[in-house]
């Protein structure tokens, strides 16, 4: 649509070289008037502007004028304005107009939205409950497939990309509006965005689809909306690492993480995100509303399990990481083989998985010394280190800590032993440490090994 009109006036596109400037207000693109500068980023600015006849209020976003001669950048453009124009959902923004402006950019006004995004919802008020959680997925799921009934498959469903709406005066409820589709896949687009074997998308909650550059299709969805489940219930991402590569590498490898062991949630909800997220496509849901569907069913397991507060108990952690260079089979057999050694390890111990991050987990137990748990801390770095195929590129770092904890069976509830990030230690550990919880003096920790 934009990529056509912007070939009709190709003589104006030269005339874009330089940089964007901020319009002002009173600035006139076609029938829009600026009203005030909203925000914007790499690819363009967004401005609140009215219609000069009706008084129509939109958002507007510009494309930047440097950006004009990138076919890409502009076939981007094109695709969300695309998408957006195929769509008519409560629960997807609203196109309202698209364009090209007088020195060539192309342009599109959606509807002006009143509320803030999911991302900075959760990072403001914390996690959600399940029921809060549900009330986000059910218009996003409905969404979706409308999406995908029109052959739009999204592939970058991520809490920055959900807008929560106030609702008007006199009204309840917040509504939910899917954002940007700049990288999505039309079913009858002529040229994709990408050369084929390139990964497109968010490296955080990219399925294993999207990393590798092959097909995608609403499965693909299904895996972006399990993502979305976790954060939610969580207040973190499943999945997570410094290094992109590492990133890449637990999406298509690791172990998916039960959301149980840091949310109160029935267990019934581990599975249901696990299957969302299977690295196969062929295992997971095949649609956004079968998925839904398992959530609400998997709610009605309230079977509660009476908690438990220990005063002391104790938790190590073991983290993996490749150190330098890229993922060759040797470094991936490696990575995939040290948290089951550790696991079945400290399982023999007593130590039960109590938080499992992909390239991290924490494994806990209720009545154990600190110089027991350093005991086994440092029995467990000796068997790593005399593992079979030991790559040199291989890192693990492994730490114990000590603090209360509220216990579910045999499961953490509560605790700091579930955020390593609180334990005081570097980001990125080497060898055997423990916390000043357990060898007092060192306030970020002390190496043993």
């Amino acid at each position: 649509m934009i990529a056509r009109m912007a070939g009709e006036r190709t003589r104006r596109l030269g005339e874009a070289e330089h940089e964007s400037r901020r319009l002002q207000p009173g600035e006139r693109i076609d029938d829009w008037l600026v009203v005030r500068a909203l925000g914007g980023g790499g690819f363009g600015a967004i401005y609140e502007v009215r219609h000069a006849a009706t008084d129509q209020r939109a958002a507007l976003k510009l494309l930047h004028a440097h950006l004009v001669k990138a076919p890409a950048i502009v076939a981007r453009f094109d695709r969300e304005a695309t998408a957006i124009g195929r769509l008519r959902h409560p629960n997807v923004v609203e196109l309202i107009a698209a364009g090209i402006s007088e020195d060539g950019r192309p342009y599109m006004c959606m509807e002006l939205l009143d509320g803030e995004d999911l991302a900075a919802v959760v990072e403001r008020s914390g996690p959600l409950a399940a029921g809060a959680a549900l009330a986000i997925l059910e218009p996003l799921c409905a969404a979706l497939a409308a999406a995908h009934e029109v052959g739009i498959v999204h592939r970058d469903v991520k809490a920055s990309n959900v807008m929560i709406c106030r609702p008007p005066a006199g009204a309840h409820g917040s509504r939910v509006v899917l954002l940007d589709f700049g990288i999505a896949k039309l079913s009858d687009a002529f040229v994709e965005l990408t050369a084929s074997h390139q990964s497109l998308g968010t490296p955080s909650c990219m399925a294993p689809e999207q990393v590798h550059g092959r097909p995608v299709d609403a499965r693909t969805d299904v895996y972006g909306l399990g993502t979305l489940a976790f954060f939610l219930l969580t207040g973190q991402m499943p999945f997570w690492d410094s290094s992109l590569t590492m990133t890449q590498y637990l999406h298509l490898h690791a172990r998916r993480p039960r959301v149980s062991v840091a949310a109160p949630v029935p267990a019934r909800i581990d599975d249901v995100v696990a299957r969302a997220m299977a690295i196969d496509p062929a295992e997971r849901f095949t649609d956004p509303l079968s998925m839904l569907a398992a959530f609400r069913a998997a709610l009605r397991d309230t079977a509660a399990i009476a908690a438990v507060e220990v005063a002391d108990a104790a938790a190590i952690l073991v983290a993996v990481r490749a150190t330098a260079g890229g993922l060759d089979e040797a470094v991936l057999g490696d990575l995939e083989a040290v948290l089951p050694a550790a696991e079945r390890a400290l399982a023999a111990a007593g130590f039960a998985l109590a938080l499992d991050l992909g390239s991290r987990a924490v494994f806990a137990r209720h009545a154990c010394s600190g110089d027991d748990a350093l005991v086994t801390a440092l029995a467990v770095w000796d068997q790593l280190a005399a593992r079979p195929h030991r790559d040199a590129r291989v890192a693990i770092g492994i730490c114990v800590h000590r603090a209360p904890a509220t216990f579910q069976g045999a499961e953490i509830r509560a605790g700091t032993l579930l955020r390593p990030a609180s334990w005081g230690i570097p980001d990125e550990i080497d060898g055997v440490w423990a916390t000043c919880a357990v060898v007092g003096g060192a306030p970020h920790g002390t190496r043993l090994r």
